[in-house]
C-alpha cells in the first residue's frame, strides 16, 4: 500500500514534467499571474508551484492508496472511490460492475493515476497564482483540496483547462479576453473574472475554483461562491453527490410543476427553481450572501411561486440528507465488507528427506535379513 505511492515511474514522470512546466510558466509568463512581474517574484512563485505540484500529486495518491488498501483493493470499494472522488470513473464503471465485467477506469492503478493528475495539476495552478494563505486557512485548504475535496477539484481542474484555453484563444482571435484569472493572492481560492458559467450572468464554482465571478472579496456574491468552496472542503464527496442527487430527485416533479405554472417555458424554469434555487446548498450560500432568492435578477413572478421559503427547504432537507447519509453508510459498509481477506500463506510441514533416505538405507538390510532367515 505504501510502496505503490512511490514506485510508479509514470506517475513520477508526470509530476516531474508538470512541476518543470509550472516553474517555467512562472518565468516565461510572469506578467500573467499577479501585479509584480519581477524576476525574483517569478522565481519564488515558480518554486512554490513546483513544490505544490509534487506534494499535491503524492498526497492525493497516498490518500487514494490508503482508501483502496483499507478495502484490500476490492472492486466494490474502487467503484465507490471512483464515484466519490472523481465522478466520471464511477459513472463509467457502474455498468461493468453490475454485469460483473472488468472495470475500465476504476482499477487501483487508474484511480491512483487520477489522483496523481488531479492533485498535481491542482497544486501547480494553485502555486502559480499563489492562492493559499500559509499563515492562515491555507494550511487546511491545501491538504483538503487534494484529499477529501478531490471530487470538486477534479471538475475544478477541468475549469482551469477550459478557461485557460478560452483565454489564449480569445487573445489570439478576438478583441476581448475570456477566462481572465484575477491577480489577487492568498485568498484560498481561485477566481476567474470571466470564464465558464452555466449562465452568462451566473458564477460557477467547483472545488476551489470560482469561475465567471467579476467581483472581489468586498462583495456579497463573492462570499456566496466562497461558501461553496468551503462546503466542498468540509463535506467532500457528500457535498458533490448530494448536490447532484437533489437535481435527480426533483427534476421530473420540477418540470411538471413548471409546466403547470408557466406553460412550456416551465420545462426549463421549473428545474431552475426547484433544483437550483431550492437546493439546500444554494439556500445556505444565498443566506451567507444575504440575498433573497426571490429577488435575484431574472426571477419572475411565476418563478417566485416555485421558490420555497427557507423553512420549507430545511424541512425537505432533513429527510433528504437522512436518507443520503444512510445510503452512504450502507454503501461504504457493503463495499468494504466485500473486500477479499488478505491472503495468508499456510505453512506446510517441512519435508524431511533425511528420514526418507534413512528408510531407503534400511530396506536393503531388511531384505538381507529376510534372505538369510
Amino acid at each position: 500500500m505504501v510502496e505503490r505511492i512511490f514506485n510508479d515511474p509514470i506517475a513520477w514522470v508526470f509530476l516531474a514534467i508538470f512541476a518543470v512546466l509550472a516553474f517555467l510558466s512562472s518565468l516565461i509568463f510572469r506578467s500573467q499571474f499577479d501585479d509584480d512581474p519581477s524576476a525574483g517574484k517569478a522565481v519564488t512563485r515558480g518554486i512554490e508551484a513546483l513544490i505544490l505540484t509534487v506534494l499535491g500529486g503524492l498526497i492525493a495518491r497516498a490518500f487514494i492508496s490508503i482508501l483502496l488498501g483499507s478495502a484490500n483493493d476490492s472492486a466494490a470499494a474502487a467503484l465507490a472511490i471512483g464515484w466519490g472522488f472523481f465522478l466520471v470513473p464511477g459513472i463509467v464503471d457502474t455498468i461493468p460492475y453490475l454485469t460483473h465485467s472488468h472495470p475500465i477506469l476504476t482499477t487501483p492503478e487508474n484511480l491512483l493515476m487520477f489522483a496523481t493528475v488531479v492533485g498535481g495539476m491542482s497544486g501547480a495552478v494553485s502555486g502559480l497564482w499563489r492562492i493559499y494563505s500559509w499563515l492562515g486557512l491555507g494550511l487546511i485548504g491545501f491538504p483538503l483540496d487534494v484529499t477529501w475535496a478531490l471530487a470538486g477539484n477534479t471538475v475544478g481542474c477541468l475549469l482551469h483547462i477550459i478557461n485557460f484555453t478560452g483565454y489564449w484563444l480569445t487573445r489570439a482571435f478576438a478583441d476581448s479576453t475570456w477566462g481572465v484569472h484575477s491577480s489577487e493572492t492568498r485568498q484560498n481560492a481561485h477566481r476567474y473574472e470571466s470564464g465558464f458559467g452555466l449562465k452568462s450572468d451566473f458564477a460557477f464554482t467547483q472545488g476551489c475554483v470560482m469561475s465567471n465571478l467579476n467581483c472581489d472579496k468586498t462583495t456579497d456574491l463573492y462570499h456566496h461562491e466562497k461558501t461553496h468552496v468551503w462546503q466542498n472542503r468540509a463535506f467532500g464527496p457528500l457535498y458533490t453527490l448530494t448536490y447532484i442527487a437533489w437535481f435527480v430527485v426533483w427534476a421530473i416533479p420540477a418540470i411538471i410543476v413548471g409546466v403547470v405554472v408557466e406553460g412550456i417555458a416551465g420545462v426549463a424554469h421549473g428545474p431552475t427553481n426547484w433544483c437550483y434555487f431550492n437546493n439546500p446548498w444554494e439556500t445556505w450560500a444565498y443566506a451567507v450572501q444575504g440575498a433573497e432568492r426571490t429577488q435575484i435578477t431574472g426571477v419572475t413572478e411565476d418563478d417566485k411561486k416555485m421558490i420555497w421559503p427557507a423553512k420549507y427547504v430545511i424541512a425537505w432537507s432533513v429527510p433528504f440528507f437522512a436518507v443520503a447519509t444512510v445510503l452512504a453508510v450502507l454503501t461504504v459498509a457493503s463495499a468494504w465488507n466485500e473486500a477479499p481477506a488478505p491472503s495468508h500463506k499456510t505453512t506446510q510441514p517441512a519435508h524431511r528427506p533425511q528420514k526418507k533416505a534413512s528408510i531407503d538405507r534400511a530396506l536393503p538390510q531388511l531384505r538381507e535379513h529376510k534372505a538369510s532367515g
